[in-house]
């Protein structure tokens, strides 16, 4: 049997499989159809892949959650001072340093919703495309959050002990690239100040962090395509970073990161789709979830700047 590809112009869950068009019938009978529907809409949705890597590699979870040690800069060197050495003398011994051991505990997200025995046999394609896509959108917004909230958890508690202060920015909706020169917003004010800033701050720290994504609001992103215009992309470039637009960043924040070098995800259970048939309303319920966990076992490398207004 071939794979099933796209139909140019038809809905998503409609490919050609062996010369004929995937009916209703045939994708409930086949839940990973469904699955891999939700995945792709969930990963163009999601802003978790920017801070995260899979933990392990395989981003499989056992035991219920991950063990991790949050990496510093204190962590990368032993205790003590080293001292030089004389002739026919040993080295001093030095005390390593134990990082704190933490766990990430797993959570259980999911939704379903019934496909009436009706709506299969009159072969009703878009309801089920726009059921699916709802329960993508609601999984993807569920993970997501909670992906960002652990960094925000973790940045809060560094701002908190005073080990790495949020990065003040200036306001975005303000600015003035084009026109007299008195008019202009100065060079320390700009976008790419804030940026500059978050990188020293991180350079400062000597972690080798080289932030290369600055991810925005919505809100942010327009200011800055309508300060920069077709300029945009070459600040970018100059700054090395790639802009990434999400909704779930809140309002007068952004952040710069090395991608996907924040933390680990994990899941104990991957994105899984069941449906079961429910005789006693002749329907057919479409079930997915995922158990996720998230480590954030590099915070430093991320920079979180306020004040931007947008």
């Amino acid at each position: 049997m071939t794979s099933p590809t796209p139909v140019p112009g038809n809905p998503s869950l409609l490919p050609v499989l062996e010369g004929r068009t995937l009916s209703c019938d045939e994708a409930l009978k086949s839940p990973t159809i469904l699955r891999d529907r939700i995945a792709k809409l969930a990963d163009d949705l999601m802003v978790m892949p920017i801070f995260y890597d899979r933990a392990g590699g395989q981003g499989v979870v056992n035991g219920g959650g991950i063990l991790y040690n949050t990496i510093r800069f204190s962590d990368m060197l032993v205790d003590g001072q080293l001292e030089a050495r004389a002739p026919g003398s040993e080295y001093k011994e030095m005390n390593g340093v134990d990082p704190e051991v933490r766990l990430a505990t797993v959570s259980d997200w999911g939704g379903k919703f019934y496909f009436e025995d009706e709506r299969r046999l009159r072969n009703d394609v878009d309801y089920l495309d726009m059921c699916t896509t709802q329960l993508a959108n609601t999984i993807s917004w569920k993970i997501d959050t909670a992906a960002l909230a652990a960094v925000n958890t973790e940045l809060n508690a560094l701002v908190t002990s005073g080990e790495q202060p949020a990065v003040a920015g200036h306001d975005w909706t303000t600015l003035q690239i084009v026109g007299p020169l008195d008019t202009l917003t100065a060079s320390a004010d700009l976008p790419t100040a804030d940026w500059s800033a978050a990188q020293l701050a991180a350079d400062l720290q000597m972690l080798g962090v080289k932030h290369d994504v600055l991810v925005v609001s919505p809100h942010a992103a327009h200011y800055l395509r309508t300060a920069y215009g077709d300029k945009l992309s070459l600040v970018l470039e100059s700054a090395g970073l790639e802009l990434v637009s999400n909704t779930k960043v809140q309002t007068g924040t952004a952040y710069l990161a090395q991608k996907g070098t924040v933390g680990l995800v994990g899941f104990e259970v991957p994105l899984t789709v069941i449906t079961l048939p429910k005789q006693e309303t002749r329907s057919t319920l479409v079930q997915a979830y995922a158990v996720p966990a998230f480590a954030v076992n590099r915070p430093f490398n991320v920079k979180m700047l306020t004040g931007i207004n947008c």
